[in-house]
């Protein structure tokens, strides 16, 4: 089960008038669910790849119990007076045979469903990185142009600076002057 989604009630999230805490908390809550989603969406990626391999290996059990029940030995028949030879390959256990199909279909359905989990996961995670970048963008456009960050003023106690002043160069014609 992966980890819980953040959800803005966590210690990150302390709400407050000052409304660039408020950004800072839903970007933060922004970029935990993002990384929650994205380790979600890893876990559906890698589990559909062990489906994928436990059904490859289901599909080769079932294959080899059906050739076993094909090559197993039967009671010798008779056709129109001829008589069918003995197969000379060794005793097939049917039993196991099917109890090995059994087994990698069962491990295909425990991969099938910790896929659908996976998958269900990755989808919540999803729809909470949607709402959380909702909040962020409302926030943000929240903000209007006073609540911008003020340089620091000046200190009273230093006089101002005077700013230099650039020499001009002029081209003097020294034969007209």
């Amino acid at each position: 089960m992966p980890a819980p989604i953040p959800t803005p009630s966590g210690s990150h999230w302390k709400g407050g008038v000052d409304q660039y805490s408020e950004v800072v908390d839903a970007a933060l809550w922004y970029a935990e669910v993002i990384t929650a989603a994205r380790v979600a969406s890893t876990a559906h990626t890698e589990a559909e790849a062990t489906v994928r391999l436990a059904e490859a290996e289901a599909i080769d059990a079932h294959n080899a119990d059906w050739e076993a029940h094909i090559n197993a030995p039967t009671e010798t028949g008779t056709c129109m007076g001829f008589t069918a030879g003995h197969k000379e390959d060794g005793p097939v256990d049917l039993d196991a045979s099917a109890r090995a199909a059994a087994f990698a279909k069962m491990g295909f359905e425990h991969a099938r469903a910790e896929v659908i989990r996976t998958e269900v996961y990755a989808v919540k995670a999803r729809r909470e990185a949607e709402a959380a970048e909702a909040n962020l963008l409302t926030v943000a456009a929240d903000l209007t142009p006073v609540d911008r960050p003020v340089e620091p003023a000046a200190s009273a106690t230093q006089p101002p600076q005077p700013t230099p002043v650039l020499p001009v160069e002029t081209e003097v014609d020294e034969e007209a002057a």
